[in-house]
C-alpha cells in the first residue's frame, strides 16, 4: 500500500501517515523537476549566453512536491475532526523530511505552509485533495549514508541511486595516500549545504587533504596529533570547540569518482560519512 513517511527530527524516528492518521490515504507524489538556477552573461561578438560557471557550481532551487491524499472518514461526524488532525500534523513552523515508497530510500526536507483545502461534500464523507509541500534543498537524499554498505541485497539503497555492482567501495582510509571516494548521487557533495561529514586523525604539520578530480584542497595550518580527531563543521575546520587555522575548503565530492590525495602526513586515518542527493 502506497504510504507517505514523516519525520519531524524529533528522536521519535520515520513514521507512516496511515500509522497516525488511519483516515488518510496517500494516492500520488510529484516531485516537480530540479529547477537550477544558472548564471550566465553576454560577450560582444559571442553568439548565445556565455556559461561562467563549473557545473558544479551551479545551484538547485527549491521546488515543489505536490502529493494527493484521500480522507474517508465512514461517517460525517469525524470528517471536521480527521481535517483538523491532518493540518495539525503536516502544517509546522519547522521544515522536516517526508518519503514515500514510490521513491524508496531517499527524502525529501519540506516545510509545508498550508494554503490547501479538504473540501466536504454534503452528500459525501470522503474526500481527495492536494498538499503542495516545498523541497527547500532542491534535491532528495539518501536515508543512509556512505557508512551503510552500497549493494541491492538489503533495504538501504534501491536501483536507480548510482550504485555499483559492487560491495566493496572504501569510505575509510589509513595511512593510504592516494584514494578513491565514490558519489553515487546526482550532484556534488559539499559541507556548507549537505549532510557530508568527514573526520581526520592525522600527525604532522600542513596536512592537506586535496581532491585531484577537481583540484580543490585544504591545508591545515597547524600541527597535528594523531590522537586528536578534527571535525569539518560548515566551512571551519575544528578540534573539539577550537577552530584551526586553514587555507582552502574541504574539498567537495564529485559525481562519481574522486581521486584524493593526504599530503605532509603519513601517520593518518580518514573517514567520510555523507548522504548523497538526487535529482
Amino acid at each position: 500500500m502506497l504510504d507517505l513517511y514523516i519525520d519531524f527530527n524529533n528522536g521519535m524516528g520515520e513514521q507512516s501517515l496511515t500509522g497516525i492518521l488511519p483516515r488518510f490515504k496517500m494516492r500520488s507524489f510529484t516531485p516537480d523537476s530540479p529547477n537550477i538556477d544558472r548564471e550566465t552573461t553576454t560577450l560582444q561578438r559571442i553568439n548565445g549566453l556565455v556559461l561562467p560557471q563549473h557545473p558544479r557550481d551551479v545551484v538547485y532551487k527549491e521546488r515543489s512536491v505536490k502529493a494527493e491524499f484521500l480522507l474517508d472518514s465512514i461517517i460525517a461526524e469525524t470528517f471536521y475532526q480527521n481535517r483538523h488532525e491532518f493540518y495539525d500534523l503536516l502544517v509546522q513552523p519547522f521544515p522536516y523530511y517526508i518519503s514515500t515508497d514510490l521513491l524508496p530510500n531517499r527524502r525529501f526536507l519540506v516545510t509545508c505552509d498550508g494554503n490547501f483545502t479538504i473540501a466536504k461534500d454534503k452528500q459525501k464523507n470522503y474526500a481527495t485533495f492536494t498538499v503542495d509541500f516545498t523541497d527547500i534543498l532542491g534535491l532528495a537524499e539518501s536515508k543512509f549514508t556512505s557508512s551503510t554498505i552500497q549493494n541491492f541485497s538489503g533495504e538501504h539503497w534501491s536501483p536507480g541511486m548510482g550504485i555499483l555492482r559492487r560491495d566493496d567501495l572504501e569510505y575509510h582510509f589509513k595511512n593510504k595516500k592516494r584514494f578513491s571516494v565514490y558519489n553515487p548521487g546526482g550532484a556534488a557533495v559539499n559541507t556548507l549545504q549537505h549532510d557530508y561529514n568527514v573526520f581526520l586523525w592525522a600527525k604532522g604539520k600542513n596536512v592537506t587533504i586535496l581532491n585531484r578530480t577537481n583540484g580543490e584542497k585544504l591545508k591545515i595550518e597547524e600541527k597535528l596529533k594523531r590522537s586528536q580527531k578534527v571535525s569539518f563543521v560548515k566551512q571551519y575546520t575544528v578540534i573539539g570547540g577550537k577552530r584551526l587555522k586553514t587555507s582552502g575548503r574541504l574539498p567537495t565530492l564529485d559525481v562519481g569518482w574522486n581521486e584524493f590525495e593526504i599530503l605532509n602526513s603519513d601517520d593518518f586515518e580518514i573517514l567520510f560519512d555523507t548522504r548523497f542527493y538526487y535529482k
